[in-house]
C-alpha cells in the first residue's frame, strides 16, 4: 500500500509507517502530538519552540487536518 494523499499539503498518512497515523509530511511528528499541545493551551508559537524543525504552515496545517478529521484524531487520545 502507498501513502494516502490528503487535501492537506503538509500532512500524510502511510499505512506502512507510524501505524498509518497522520504525521507532518517529511517528519516523524504525529498530528496528534501537535494537537495534544494545542489542547493543553499552548500557542502555535510555543508549539513551534518545541518543534524547531517544522514551519508555521506545517503546524497550522496539522490543526486544520485535526478540525477536518476530529473523530480520527480524537480516537488517538482514548
Amino acid at each position: 500500500m502507498s501513502v494516502i494523499n490528503t487535501v492537506h499539503s503538509y500532512v500524510e498518512k502511510d499505512p506502512n509507517k507510524y501505524e498509518g497515523k497522520a504525521v507532518i509530511k517529511g517528519t516523524r511528528i504525529p498530528v496528534v502530538s501537535i494537537i495534544n499541545h494545542y489542547r493543553s493551551g499552548m500557542s502555535i508559537e510555543e508549539i513551534l519552540d518545541g518543534y524547531p524543525n517544522i514551519t508555521p504552515a506545517q503546524a497550522f496545517d496539522a490543526l486544520s487536518y485535526y478540525f477536518d478529521n476530529k473523530e480520527e484524531i480524537d480516537k488517538e487520545f482514548e
